[in-house]
């Protein structure tokens, strides 16, 4: 983006007579223009370094647009002199007062007769005028990005959350089953001690009632031997 270069004039510029993009027509070279710069002038007549926001933005993305909006300015030059070049002259002084646009006007009026301050600002609606038009462009096209992007993470959310409705409805239903089968587990002792206690009560039980009955038997033996 920073070494972004577009022709402004090709694309916002309406020529009803061409039908393809027009070629830029190179610039007469102009008189050079410069004027003494002042170190000591006042800070409340310098121009920003960048312009003032109230949102945070980080400098090397506010520094790649503004370049990209500079290479843009520079692209909707005009040939001969017009409020452009007398932009840039005020602009290279860094000075913001009244003697600097003097001079600066002076100095146009000595390069084109026809330069006045009326047709100064008349030229300037121009550069506004297709600066906003890009301007529009660029904020549609982030506004519709940023809706994209918005409508992206509130369905990636929608499902996330269905996702995990959909386990947690599953885990309340393993917990229910981990329960039932804890229950279970514990029925299970409880049967095998009682099924254990009557098995073992059988087992002694059989026991006793083959000693009582040999018991029986050997005293009945025993009355044979001696009383017969």
């Amino acid at each position: 983006m920073a070494k972004e270069k577009f022709n402004w004039k090709a694309l916002f510029v309406n020529d009803e007579n061409a039908s393809t993009e027009k070629e830029i027509i190179p610039q007469e070279e102009e008189k050079t223009i410069s004027f003494p710069s002042d170190s000591n002038s006042a800070s409340k007549n310098k121009f920003p370094n960048k312009p003032t926001t109230q949102t945070a933005v980080d400098n090397s993305v506010l520094g790649k647009v503004v370049e990209m909006y500079e290479s843009g300015f520079d692209s909707l030059n005009k040939p001969g002199y017009d409020f452009y070049e007398f932009f840039k002259a005020i602009k290279s002084v860094g000075k913001n007062d009244s003697s600097v646009y003097q001079m600066a006007f002076s100095m146009a009026k000595g390069i084109d007769a026809n330069v006045s301050k009326e047709s100064l600002l008349e030229q300037s609606n121009f550069y506004i005028q297709e600066i906003d038009k890009v301007h529009q462009q660029y904020h549609g096209k982030g506004q519709a990005k940023k809706t994209t992007i918005q409508n992206g993470l509130k369905s990636k959310k929608e499902s996330l959350t269905s996702e995990i409705s959909d386990l947690e409805n599953k885990i309340s239903e393993l917990q229910i089953q981990l329960s039932n089968k804890k229950n279970q587990l514990q029925s299970i002792d409880s049967d095998l001690i009682k099924d254990i206690s009557d098995v073992e009560q059988k087992i002694v039980a059989n026991n006793l009632a083959r000693t009582k009955i040999l018991d029986t038997i050997n005293v009945v033996i025993e009355g044979i031997k001696n009383n017969l």
